[in-house]
Order: structure tokens, then C-alpha cells, then sequence
């Protein structure tokens, strides 16, 4: 058995902490590709943000972005699938986001970012992301339609605050942690995983001959749906526990490293006695 699909998270797992993709994993996926193996990319960024490192790695389509809420296929210029947020459960967590002035939302809706004002930690977030982002004054007044997901930027601890007033008050919602100081709002039964199984519908891969990496509580269902699921050495403990795999490299030499192991050689997890 031979694997066929790669998937990879981008930030901390694709890409290191300076965001510059390594020669080495540019390679790593091309000689993955060369083997009939598939490499594509799961994001919580939205399509033009994660493209230039899309093009840059060469990754096929196609791709999930906005953490699980959007199946992009590329090359046809075709949304695959789309998931939006219960207006309800929205409004039920922008209520309770008001009540935190120091975390700054931000609402993705229509390929268009959104935010009550931009500080600081926004502004260090937009320009991390490539993105900008339109000033509304009131997320809730100017609420646009069929928004994607919330994105809330602040201190890891004020978060966790967040997240626990969020799952009393906001029920209809999903949560998710994609970064120590990220807290993203999603669709219900949203997540990475649900997209992945999607992924592999559309290009007829079994879910078993797929190796997923992350390094986030966002990445555990993609983990969880592959038939190798494997954390970056440096991951968040709840994906380290989950892993059949943590790597000895760090984000970016992770992926050769998963590549040389498990890609180029045929070998599969039973085979090398995990």
C-alpha cells in the first residue's frame, strides 16, 4: 500500500516561523508529486492569502481554506464546498465579543475581512496574512451576509476566557484554537477533517492512504481522517497525543521529513511499526 494524498497545514507545519519556504520542502513535494502522490494544502487563511505560498511549494488542487469552511478547486475555478455561520450563532457571539474590547474580531465574509477597528495585534495579523481589512465601527450593524468564520486575535489567556463564554452563549457555533493567541468561530461541524473527507471523495482517495500533518488544535480532525496522521515536532500536545507520528524537524523541514519517510519509500504506518 502506497500513499496517494499529502495534506499539510501551512503556518507552523509548511511553513517556519519567518514564513520563507524552505528550498528543501519545494523539493520534498515534487519528488512526492514525481511518485503520483498528491500534495495539497489545509489553511484557516482564505484564498489570497494562502495562494502566494500555494504557487510557491507548486501544490495541487485542491485546497482547504478558511479552516475547513471552503474546498477550493483551483484549477477549475470551482468552489467545491461552502459552509457559512448560523446567523444566529453569530449574532450570539458577537454579542459576547463585546463584551471583550481587549481581542479584536475579525468577520470573513465573501472573500472580504472585516473589523469593529484595527489595533496593534490586527495590524500585526493583516500584515503576517497579506490581507487588509475594512473598518466598520460595529461588526454587528454591519453584519454582511453568509459570513465564513470569525477570526479573534488577543491574549492566549483572555481567549480562553472567550472560548468558555463562547461554548455557553454561543452553542450554535464551532471553536477552535489555530494559534496560541487565535481563536476562530466556524461553522457548526466544521473542521478541517470534515473537509479532508470531501478532499478525498472528490479526487477518489480512500481516507487510509492519506498522510496529514499540522501542528494545531485545528489540525487534530484532519489528523484524526488520514490514514497517517503526523504532528510537527513542536506541535500543541493535543495534536502530539493524537499523532501516529511527531516528526524530529520543526515547521518546514518537517515535510521532508515526512516526505523521505513515508513517501518516497512506499512504506506505510504498519510497516514501520507505529
Amino acid at each position: 500500500m502506497r500513499y496517494r494524498l499529502l495534506v499539510t497545514d501551512v503556518d507552523g507545519t509548511l511553513l517556519p516561523a519567518d514564513r520563507k519556504l524552505p528550498a528543501a520542502v519545494r523539493q520534498a513535494v515534487r519528488a512526492a508529486q514525481a511518485r503520483g502522490v498528491r500534495v495539497c494544502l489545509a489553511t484557516g487563511r482564505m484564498w489570497r492569502s494562502v495562494r502566494p505560498y500555494l504557487e510557491a511549494v507548486g501544490a495541487d488542487s485542491p485546497v482547504i481554506l478558511y479552516n475547513g469552511a471552503v474546498v477550493y478547486d483551483f484549477e477549475a475555478d470551482r468552489v467545491v464546498e461552502r459552509h457559512t455561520l448560523d446567523p444566529d450563532g453569530v449574532r450570539a457571539a458577537l454579542e459576547v465579543l463585546r463584551e471583550f474590547p481587549d481581542v479584536r474580531p475579525h468577520l470573513f465574509a465573501d472573500d472580504r475581512v472585516y473589523v469593529d477597528r484595527q489595533d496593534a495585534q490586527s495590524r500585526a495579523y493583516l500584515e503576517r496574512d497579506g490581507i487588509t481589512a475594512e473598518e466598520v465601527g460595529n461588526l454587528l450593524e454591519c453584519l454582511p451576509p453568509d459570513p465564513i468564520k470569525v477570526l479573534v486575535v488577543g491574549d492566549p489567556d483572555r481567549l480562553a476566557v472567550l472560548d468558555t463564554e463562547l461554548a455557553r452563549r454561543a452553542p450554535q457555533v464551532r471553536r477552535v484554537f489555530s494559534e496560541r493567541n487565535f481563536l476562530e468561530v466556524l461553522p457548526a461541524g466544521v473542521s478541517k477533517g470534515s473537509a479532508l473527507q470531501r478532499v478525498c471523495a472528490l479526487l477518489g482517495v480512500p481516507p487510509e492512504l492519506v498522510v496529514a500533518v499540522g501542528d494545531n488544535p485545528n489540525d487534530l480532525e484532519m489528523l484524526q481522517v488520514a490514514g497517517l496522521g503526523v504532528a510537527v515536532s513542536n506541535a500543541h500536545p493535543t495534536l502530539r497525543a493524537a499523532a501516529a507520528y511527531v516528526t524530529r524537524a520543526g515547521p518546514g523541514e518537517a515535510i521532508v521529513e515526512v516526505v523521505d519517510r513515508f513517501l518516497l519509500d512506499g512504506q506505510t504506518e504498519e510497516s514501520t511499526g507505529r
